[in-house]
């Protein structure tokens, strides 16, 4: 937390943010929220109560790891990039991973596999969502890592 100046974090298990907010209890500028599983609106609204509604946050570099991988809804996985570009500065980078796809199909039902990307997948989802897919690594596998600059 030393090398931010801000960082925002969301979960949406309680548990999970309190022990997070446990973890970084030394560090004034670390912000944890819980999260409704859809947007960043928590990280927003809190903003908007601190500063007011017509303070803008902007950040530099957004980051997830372990999470969408698991989330079998596209719109969902699509709604928190458009999100993340929402609050993004331009030329900002958002590095994520996703579920890439593999040689199964696989079942959705099991709300352990997320929905998964293909690299033809990833750089729409980046078109629509006003990002640039600079690099992406472990298209077949669940590791997907995908780096997104904002426009």
């Amino acid at each position: 937390m030393r090398f931010f100046g801000e960082v925002y974090a969301v979960d949406i298990s309680r548990n999970m943010v309190r022990q997070a907010r446990r973890a970084v209890a030394e560090f004034p500028n670390a912000h944890i929220f819980r999260n409704n599983g859809r947007d960043l609106q928590a990280v927003r609204r809190r903003w908007w109560h601190r500063f007011g509604i017509g303070g803008k946050l902007e950040i530099d570099f957004a980051f997830s790891c372990l999470v969408f991988q698991h989330i079998p809804s596209r719109a969902v996985i699509e709604s928190y990039v458009s999100e993340v570009n929402r609050l993004l500065k331009p030329g900002g980078l958002f590095k994520f991973q996703v579920q890439g796809n593999t040689d199964e199909e696989p079942n959705l039902d099991d709300s352990w596999i997320g929905y998964w990307f293909n690299p033809e997948d990833a750089r729409k989802l980046a078109a629509d969502n006003g990002f640039e897919l600079r690099f992406d690594w472990g298209a077949g596998s669940q590791y997907y890592w995908l780096w997104f600059f904002k426009k």
